[in-house]
């Protein structure tokens, strides 16, 4: 007699499933109020999203643009780009990393205090 499901059919069921969730928080997940700038792993500015007015900021090559409440990294010197194809970030969790230069910006989310409470 033949199984019903093989492991290769649950797998698959559990990637459907983890990425209906990603897919649910990247298309529903909660906008961020605030970008973090990281060069060299130490915090250099933490950028207000709710002001919607333009910032800009140079930092080892990298060019960064706060407008309309949304950042994004307008140019590198990096070879790849990847950062700058990482496009407007605005939910919470996104974030554009240049490694060759070392800077990243992450979304952080509106709440400052704990995230759940246990007990």
């Amino acid at each position: 007699m033949r199984k019903l499901l093989t492991r290769a059919d649950i797998i698959i069921v559990l990637l459907c499933i983890s990425l209906a969730i990603l897919l649910y928080f990247f298309l529903f997940g909660e906008k961020g109020n605030k970008a973090k700038v990281i060069y060299m792993g130490e915090t250099v500015e933490i950028i207000d999203l709710t002001d919607d007015s333009f910032y800009e900021m140079h930092i080892n090559g990298v060019h960064i643009v706060r407008e309309n409440g949304e950042i994004y990294v307008k140019e590198s010197t990096c070879p790849d780009k990847l950062c700058v194809r990482a496009g407007h970030l605005t939910k919470t969790g996104q974030s554009a990393v240049c490694v060759p230069n070392k800077v990243s910006v992450t979304i952080e989310g509106k709440t400052d205090g704990p995230q759940a409470v246990s007990g």
